[in-house]
């Protein structure tokens, strides 16, 4: 027995706006690479070198993207490995050799004589 779809998506509405994003931005870069294939003012250049030139520009486009989505990913690896690693527990326990510690004095009393000096 088969399941029906469902009509309601679980994106999120941010994903849903990077969606929308991102096919406006493929509809932009087309229209862009319509207008210079077939513009008037670039008649004298030969069709091969504007599409040449324009396959140029949209891998240029695109390793800025992934460039910037690279440094993202590595920031967010770094940001988990730095979260991951365990948190130390703050001593504020003096150790005995600790004297400048100013609690050292109220947990090794018997290291100290009557007037608060060391023995």
């Amino acid at each position: 027995m088969a399941t029906p779809a469902s009509s309601n998506s679980n994106r999120t509405s941010f994903g849903k706006y990077l969606i929308r994003a991102a096919t406006r931005a493929g509809r932009l870069v087309n229209q862009l690479e319509a207008s210079v294939l077939h513009s008037p003012m670039l008649a004298s250049v030969p069709f091969g070198y504007r599409r040449l030139g324009m396959q140029i520009v949209k891998v240029i486009l695109l390793l800025a993207v992934a460039s910037v989505a690279f440094f993202l990913a590595v920031g967010m690896v770094a940001l988990w490995a730095f979260a991951a690693q365990p948190i130390e527990a703050s001593d504020d326990e003096p150790d005995v050799f600790e004297v400048s510690h100013p609690q050292h004095r109220f947990k090794y009393p018997e290291m100290y004589d009557e007037h608060g000096s060391l023995r």
